[in-house]
C-alpha cells in the first residue's frame, strides 16, 4: 500500500491536466470518478475516511474558484 503523501502530487498532476474552468469543487466528483476507473492506483493509500472526501481536501489548494 502506497503514502498518501506520495500519492498526492500524482493526484494533483493528475488534476491540473484538466482544462482550465473544469478544475472546481463541482468537477471534483466527475474527476474523482474518473480517477477510480482509470487510474485507481492513485488511491492505493489507506484513508481515515470516504477518498472522495480525502481527494477534496488533497485538491483544496489547487482548486479554481467556480464563480
Amino acid at each position: 500500500m502506497a503514502k498518501r503523501a506520495d500519492l498526492e502530487p500524482l493526484i494533483i498532476r493528475e488534476w491540473l491536466k484538466r482544462p482550465v474552468g473544469k478544475r472546481t469543487e463541482n468537477d471534483i466528483l466527475q474527476f474523482f470518478g474518473f480517477l477510480t476507473q482509470n487510474m485507481p492506483e492513485l488511491f492505493s493509500f489507506r484513508a481515515h475516511g470516504d477518498k472522495y472526501q480525502t481527494l477534496k481536501s488533497i485538491l483544496r489548494n489547487v482548486m479554481e474558484s467556480s464563480s
